[in-house]
């Protein structure tokens, strides 16, 4: 037990000594964002769908309405609402060059409440995007600015909080800066993947990657079933891994991972700071097709030749390493936290030439289509389909494959197969499909749909008419078919009936829905005056805090939305306060 205790207070003696020896950020400078112990559910840089995550999010208990602290002297540089994303948002540059971000707010302070509220009704817009002067907003470090919330694309009560540098608008790791965050648990390693790369690579004697069920703890990760992997060729590695925190059940993100060959350092690469242009290439740094076929991200060494990401600071022989010889190969990968928490994970490969029969295979299996080059742009066109790929899009070049299927009840076009759901798109495509003849009237109505794994299932992508197409951008390959959207929008009602008294309540709260095209505005007006109403599209929820505009005894209330194709759906009623 004496033993124990010595190293537990060693750990929290060295600890501050490792995150110094990060970076030279400052790590007095910021206060906490909350009043209480902050436990994390997310961390920098952790891997999310088309993107890393930008901060820490930080527990609120459970609940909404917690007060957010400024971190540090400075004044409020952004405002933002929005129905999705941050949601309720708010931006504080501080003098030392950075800017601190408090996202998912429930509300704001009063003042900034009464100033977002001035400009909603002067914009008749409930998303808006504001810079006040730096004169108008100054704050002192620790002074309440806002509360905590569930808005926007949160998915639970939580406060998002990130550190930028000013200048860049560029995301920094915010525990590089001396958060008072306890976590002496080590990252958890889940899985490796040793792939073979070219025609003339194997291993354990197939042409395919293989999965190693791994075993151990901390320093001591090894594969469960024996330990030396036979290879030969061109090789790369891959592993899944994890961190959890004291007091805090969240699987959370990695700050690095390093792999050594023999004792070399062959790859690594670090979570400090990305800019936001480069987080999409995410899903060239995973096993994208891996990741849609079984939903788990596995981290790779090899860096595909469109892949810009600049978190790596090691990269021999971009990833892939050349087994030619007749020996066997130490490797380790060693994966850390911010808080310098180490595990690593020790196997052997036997290296091999590959055998003549292994290679003629390979190379049958080879695929003639069209080849896209990542480097430029490229063109696809049939009698009623094409495809536009800018330079950029493209991690590697790629065996085009496209195809078509026949019309279903309700189509508007055939059906066009535009390579596979399994490789990513870095930036966006043009997409032009030509409809079969419609009627003037039904033309507005149709759009581009992509088709989900189910029967009937489809995601709207939109379109507009060029020239006897609908052309649209797209940032997924898969199946996409012109169909039309002729219904409005749904008005649900949820605590207001005609003519009912309202004078005890403090909401109007209404639902909205659209069945495919998507909702695209909607006004509320009080006595033809436009009211605020707050969207949130994850519950299809506008509410109105009943204000001045409602008035003593009868009130008309009228709402309108519409869809992306022009539907419209009117609803109103009297209302009594």
């Amino acid at each position: 037990m004496k033993h124990f205790l010595k190293l537990f207070l060693l750990f929290f003696l060295v600890q501050p000594f490792f995150l110094k020896g990060q970076s030279t950020y400052p790590q007095d400078y910021f206060g906490s964002p909350v009043n209480f112990k902050i436990l994390l559910s997310a961390t920098f840089g952790e891997l999310r769908t088309n993107h890393f995550h930008s901060g820490i999010d930080i527990k609120t208990q459970g609940a909404e309405g917690k007060p957010l602290f400024a971190v540090a002297d400075g004044y409020i540089s952004r405002i933002n609402v929005a129905a999705g994303g941050f949601g309720k948002a708010i931006y504080i540059d501080h003098p030392n060059g950075f800017t601190s971000v408090y996202a998912h707010c429930a509300s704001f302070g009063k003042n900034i409440t009464q100033y977002v509220r001035e400009e909603q009704y002067k914009s008749e817009s409930f998303e808006v995007n504001l810079f006040p002067d730096p004169e108008k907003f100054p704050v002192k470090k620790g002074e309440l600015i806002a509360y905590s919330g569930n808005s926007g694309s949160s998915g639970g009560p939580h406060l998002h909080f990130e550190i930028r540098k000013t200048k860049e608008e560029e995301p920094v790791n915010p525990l590089f800066f001396g958060f008072n965050v306890k976590d002496i648990i080590k990252p958890t390693i889940q899985r490796l993947i040793v792939y073979p790369f070219g025609n003339y690579s194997i291993v354990s004697g197939h042409h395919k990657f293989k999965e190693f069920e791994l075993a151990g703890w901390g320093p001591g990760y090894k594969i469960k079933v024996g330990d030396t992997i036979s290879v030969s060729g061109d090789i790369y590695f891959g592993i899944e891994t994890f961190d959890l925190a004291n007091d805090s059940d969240n699987k959370t993100g990695v700050l690095s991972i390093e792999l050594f060959i023999d004792s070399e350092l062959v790859y690594a690469h670090k979570m400090e700071s990305f800019p936001f242009t480069e987080s999409r290439f995410i899903n060239s740094f995973i096993d994208y097709p891996y990741f849609v076929k079984n939903g788990r991200r596995v981290q790779e060494t090899r860096i595909e030749p469109g892949n810009k990401l600049s978190v790596y600071t090691k990269t021999k022989d971009n990833g892939i390493f050349s087994f030619q010889d007749n020996s066997i190969h130490e490797l380790v990968y060693q994966v850390k936290d911010v808080f310098g928490n180490t595990s690593k994970l020790t196997f052997h490969v036997k290296s091999s030439p590959a055998k003549l029969s292994d290679v003629i295979k390979s190379i049958d299996e080879g695929n003639p289509e069209i080849v896209f080059d990542y480097d430029d742009d490229n063109d696809f066109e049939t009698d009623d389909f094409r495809l536009f790929i800018p330079e950029g899009a493209l991690y590697d070049s790629l065996h085009f494959k496209y195809s078509t299927g026949k019309p279903f009840k309700g189509a508007f076009s055939a059906v066009h197969r535009v390579h596979d759901k399994y490789t990513p798109l870095q930036s966006f495509c043009t997409l032009s499909v030509k409809p079969k003849t419609v009627t003037v009237k039904l033309k507005d109505k149709l759009l581009i749909a992509r088709l989900g794994s189910k029967t009937g299932e489809y995601t709207a992508i939109g379109g507009e008419w060029n020239d006897g197409f609908i052309v649209a951008q797209i940032r997924d390959f898969g199946d996409y078919v012109v169909i039309a959207d002729t219904i409005a929008p749904r008005i649900t009602p949820v605590n207001i009936t005609p003519d009912k008294a309202i004078a005890a309540q403090k909401t109007i709260q209404v639902k909205i829905t659209d069945n495919l095209a998507g909702i695209h505005t909607y006004r509320a007006t009080m006595n033809d005056q436009w009211i605020l109403m707050e969207y949130d599209p994850k519950n299809s929820l506008l509410t109105y805090r009943i204000d001045e505009h409602t008035k003593g005894g009868k009130n008309q209330f009228k709402l309108v939305v519409t869809d992306s194709r022009k539907n419209e759906k009117v609803y109103q009623t009297s209302l009594i306060r």
